[in-house]
């Protein structure tokens, strides 16, 4: 894998995993650093965090309904709510590659942030394996699950009310990651 697009995925989780304005400055530097998107961005003494954290929790994290929920279920379910059978189904994933949330039981393992890091080890394994599964697995990931949300999320996002240079800079950066990751093929994808 290599260590610039292992960079930009690590920084993109820290980013949609962020708490505070600090930490979506951290997340952003990264980005910035790893030339993300291919696009010019602001710079960093330029930007408003405390702006950036109050879009962030508009968008991402509440207290109000969110305008663009982080959950793949939210997209996925029939009728959008969150803890639903994809949920299930991306939790026996997680399993399938022997892969453990850092934050089980306190973010549902469909969020975002958390499916990033399942994609960091999920691309780690398939790089260290002798054997086709685990790169199977990546690609049913990545082609059946990720490719199918995200893109609804982005625009749900995009189509808020809410903007921030950060946050759309994040979301071109995920969106210019999903797309760069062509087939799913390992080697590819990384």
């Amino acid at each position: 894998m290599g260590n610039g697009k292992t960079a930009t995925l690590t920084a993109l989780r820290d980013f949609f995993m962020a708490r505070t304005g600090a930490d979506l400055a951290t997340a952003y530097a990264q980005l910035a650093k790893n030339g993300c998107c291919g696009k010019s961005i602001g710079k960093m003494k330029d930007m408003d965090w405390e702006k950036a954290e109050f879009v962030f929790n508009k968008l991402f994290v509440g207290p109000m309904a969110l305008q663009a929920p982080p959950y793949a279920s939210y997209y996925l379910e029939p009728e959008p709510q969150l803890m639903g059978q994809s949920t299930l189904r991306v939790q026996r994933l997680y399993e399938m590659a022997g892969l453990i949330s850092p934050l089980k039981g306190q973010l549902p393992c469909d969020h975002l942030g958390v499916e990033l890091d399942a994609s960091l080890g999920m691309l780690a394994i398939a790089e260290r394996s002798e054997t086709e599964e685990p790169r199977i697995l990546w690609r049913y990931f990545l082609n059946d699950h990720l490719k199918v949300w995200l893109p609804r999320f982005l625009d749900q996002a995009r189509q808020s009310d809410a903007g921030h240079p950060a946050v759309n800079m994040a979301l071109d950066s995920l969106e210019a990651w999903l797309n760069e990751q062509g087939n799913g093929e390992e080697g590819n994808d990384q």
